[in-house]
């Protein structure tokens, strides 16, 4: 009991200095806000601030923790017998549905980094773990002993780029919520990868010819587009 109250406490802290520091990274700028800063405002000391985080990049990038968690837990969470493509649509739509939970907070974040490279760098430093772990549940799911074989590798990240893609569409105005930003990244995503157009003979850059199998299309979920 008294460890989860320990835990409890750590928490409430760190969550504090993530919520005034993009407060500040928001208003002031992220290259101008400093450490001391951001510690006044949560209420703490510089000290206690490097307790918790190493610098003001690992502090940006704190929110990565939970986004990782929430695409490992949609691979886990997917239907048995799921194709890759189904897979990728469950996480997909899973953390479109947590991004959106998060309401105005991702648009701060996304304006931070449009406005610095440095915060937009601190980011993409942590995108490769983001990666590995998805590509590590990947592998489990599908059977595979490494995460670094092809199939796991590939999947994880066509689903960030999905990701990725879908947040920016709606960042951008081009839908007016993250769910319809989803539904339109992976309709697009089927068409482009999914069709049934005739077969054709492909040259592989080794010299020899292969011909792909028909791709199987998936059904996407009946998902509301708000414009």
């Amino acid at each position: 009991m008294h460890g989860d109250l320990r835990n409890q406490k750590l928490a409430v802290v760190r969550e504090a200095l993530y919520d005034s520091a993009i407060e500040l990274f928001a208003s002031n700028g992220f290259d101008e806000t400093t450490v001391e800063a951001v510690a006044e405002a949560a209420g703490v000391s510089r000290r206690t601030f490097f307790r918790y985080f190493d610098s003001k990049d690992d502090l940006l990038a704190h929110a990565i923790v939970s986004y990782t968690r929430t695409l490992v837990d949609a691979v886990e969470a997917a239907p048995p017998g799921a194709s890759p493509f189904e897979v990728v649509t469950e996480i997909v739509l899973a953390t479109a549905r947590y991004t959106d939970a998060l309401g105005a907070r991702t648009q701060q974040v996304m304006k931070i980094a449009e406005r610095s490279a440095s915060a937009r760098q601190a980011y993409l430093s942590r995108m490769m773990n983001v990666e590995d772990s998805l590509a590590n549940a990947l592998a489990i799911r599908f059977g595979h002993t490494s995460m670094h074989e092809l199939r796991p590798r590939l999947v994880a990240g066509v689903t960030l780029l999905v990701m990725n893609s879908t947040i920016t569409s709606w960042f951008r105005g081009e839908h007016a919520n993250i769910m319809s930003a989803a539904g339109g990244a992976l309709n697009e995503l089927q068409t482009i990868f999914c069709d049934r157009r005739p077969k054709k003979t492909l040259k592989s850059p080794i010299g020899l010819t292969a011909t792909p199998k028909p791709a199987k299309s998936a059904a996407l979920p009946n998902l509301k587009r708000s414009r």
